[in-house]
């Protein structure tokens, strides 16, 4: 797979993408590409082109992504069940981490299935492809950032778990002024996201000053974003554990009244043979 181009710093035209319905994609991307020309922005302009446009299913969970909470909830659900589930814990345990992480997954399927339905009548019949896709994005936390921030495009290959899907559409949707290759038989993708190391600062006719204002706010705004995933993570980590604390408990509490009963059960045995 060719080289992704680089990602300016400030990449959220590709969340304002999918704030259009899918079949506007392409034409608001156009006008973004020619206005970022425009300005003589060509490396945002190049990152502008480079987001391919992705099937319904993958734009509707694209769309949901942008609940970064929502998506740190089911990646850290996911990662505890799997640990609950190493750790041989016990039947109530391993079932109160199985809901949970079904309830984190379910909302994320919600809000993608209602993100497409404002614009395609027939999203619904869509869930169960959005719920695959979603349910195997869980289990990929590296991914997490690219799909916050709406950059990843191509979906990881079959031992990844995700070959049943097809991430973006046919490469025809390009613009009418960029090459398009003749059609071929879809070859196997390699693991990658539309991300890249950050690239040299692009020429513009803005000042010095105001581009390093706007760079600043952008490394704060990204830390900030940073720091929220961490702190959701770590709250749904706390809650888990209180929840399998209190699911101990209340075995803990049963096995004692039980307990109790027997031997109550047993001194009134022995009085009654007395």
């Amino acid at each position: 797979m060719p080289k992704s181009p680089s990602v300016p710093a400030d990449s959220s035209d590709a969340r304002v993408l999918l704030r259009q319905p899918p079949d506007d994609y392409v034409g608001e991307r156009t006008r973004l590409v020619k206005l970022a020309r425009a300005e003589g922005d060509r490396p945002r302009a190049t990152f502008l082109q480079s987001l391919k446009r992705p099937n319904p299913a993958l734009w509707a969970v694209l769309a949901a992504g942008d609940d970064g909470e929502a998506v740190g909830a089911l990646m850290t659900a996911t990662t505890e069940l799997a640990e609950v589930q190493a750790g041989g814990a016990r039947a109530a345990a391993l079932s109160t981490s199985t809901r949970y992480r079904r309830v984190t997954l379910e909302v994320l399927v919600d809000s993608a299935v209602a993100a497409l339905a404002r614009s395609v009548p027939s999203a619904e019949a869509r869930r169960g492809e959005i719920r695959d896709i979603i349910d195997q994005l869980s289990r990929h936390p590296d991914l997490a950032d690219a799909w916050i921030d709406a950059t990843l495009r191509d979906l990881p290959e079959e031992e990844f778990g995700f070959g049943a899907f097809t991430g973006v559409v046919d490469a025809a949707d390009n613009e009418a002024d960029t090459p398009v290759p003749a059609r071929r038989a879809p070859a196997p993708r390699k693991a990658a996201i539309a991300r890249a190391p950050e690239p040299a600062p692009p020429r513009s006719t803005e000042p010095v000053d105001d581009r390093a204002a706007r760079a600043a706010r952008t490394q704060q705004a990204t830390q900030a974003r940073k720091d929220i995933a961490a702190a959701v993570r770590e709250l749904a980590a706390a809650e888990r554990r209180v929840a399998v604390a209190q699911t101990a408990f209340d075995e803990a509490e049963t096995e004692l009244r039980q307990a109790e009963q027997r031997h109550r059960d047993a001194i009134a045995r022995l009085a009654a043979n007395t």
